[in-house]
């Protein structure tokens, strides 16, 4: 199947895939050739594609939607897109570090934007943590 993942700042991944896990809203989406068409949105977190040939691509992604065309087209649009190569992970820790310190002191109700920034500070962070130890 046909797979573009694209963000603000261009094509990150364009190519063919024999199947996608994506970190969908409710859990984990995958997908095959010939999936039905579907819309979802994405959370930060592990975005996997699996390139026929290769070893699986983990990739780091930051919210945005998922999309499967009629024609079997999938399309991932998300705020970022890196692979473990581009993923200072000395920076990582640090940022995870610095995240979880202001989480943990908030005082911020759970469902308050405040809060919701500062957990996903610590998503992103853990991810990048994630993706960089799954190099191939």
């Amino acid at each position: 199947m046909k797979v573009e993942i694209v963000t603000p700042v261009g094509v990150k991944f364009a190519g063919e895939a024999s199947q996608i896990v994506a970190p969908g809203l409710l859990g984990d989406l995958g997908i095959l050739a010939n999936h039905e068409p579907i819309l979802a949105g994405l959370r930060t977190g592990v975005c996997t594609v699996h390139v026929p040939g290769n070893e699986p691509q983990p990739l780091v992604v930051d919210g945005g939607y998922l999309h499967v065309t009629e024609a079997g087209q999938v399309t991932i649009a998300t705020e970022l897109c890196e692979a473990w190569q581009e993923v200072n992970v000395d920076a990582a820790r640090a940022a995870l570090e610095t995240a979880t310190i202001a989480l943990l002191g908030s005082k911020d109700a759970t469902t308050s934007q405040a809060w919701q920034a500062k957990k996903h500070d610590v998503d992103l962070a853990e991810t990048r943590i994630r993706v960089a130890g799954a190099r191939p």
